[in-house]
């Protein structure tokens, strides 16, 4: 009987990476992920139970540092501009980068023919958004934010952050705009936000 290891799995989250953003969910094959990484379906479906799932699970393991600088971090004692912007300056970094791209245009693409889309939100985006609304609810019972609803609230720092950027290079409108770029896009989403939402 094969025991099943960390590194194993490593590597199967690896080669999928790479297979997913070279030819997009729907053409990317469990045989051809077995050949890339040697070995059997059968040794792939005993880590991973489908396709869909291994595909979240690419896009977590991607996403697990950028969580634990972020959203890990998230302290209602801190410095609310200096925590808002550092969690704005960290994710949109990682929004904009080739790889989180690629997978956001993937999950777009196959939203309507599989579970994809919603597995990616539901086990990504929904967790982090999750623990900034917690973290906004706690500000709000201090004091330091005006009393609203906190997943609302979320949606618009998220959406602020987002806005200058991340659909037009999505969409190859633009090219990826470089560190300065991405810092003062940020920031000014924490300063829109917090005219919104500081307490009266």
């Amino acid at each position: 009987m094969k025991v099943k290891t960390e590194a194993r799995r490593q590597a199967i989250l690896d080669a999928a990476s790479a297979l997913f953003q070279e030819v997009g969910f729907a053409a990317a094959s469990m045989s051809e992920l077995a050949a890339r990484v040697g070995g059997s379906k059968a040794t792939l479906y005993s880590y991973f139970r489908s396709k869909e799932e291994l595909f979240v699970a690419v896009m977590a393991h991607a996403a697990a540092d950028m969580k634990q600088g972020s959203f890990e971090a998230l302290n209602p004692d801190d410095d609310v501009r200096e925590t808002l912007t550092r969690l704005g300056r960290i994710y949109l970094r990682f929004v904009l980068s080739p790889w989180a791209m690629a997978i956001r245009r993937i999950a777009v693409s196959e939203a309507a023919r599989s579970d994809v889309g919603r597995l990616l939100y539901e086990n990504g985006p929904k967790v982090g958004w999750s623990k900034f609304a917690t973290y906004l609810t706690a500000l709000m019972a201090r004091g330091r934010l005006r009393h609203t609803d906190a997943d609302r609230a979320a949606a618009h720092f998220r959406g602020l952050v987002e806005a200058e950027h991340v659909d037009l290079v999505m969409l190859d409108a633009k090219e990826k705009p470089g560190p300065t770029a991405i810092d003062a896009a940020a920031d000014a989403a924490v300063d829109v936000f917090l005219r919104a939402y500081a307490a009266d």
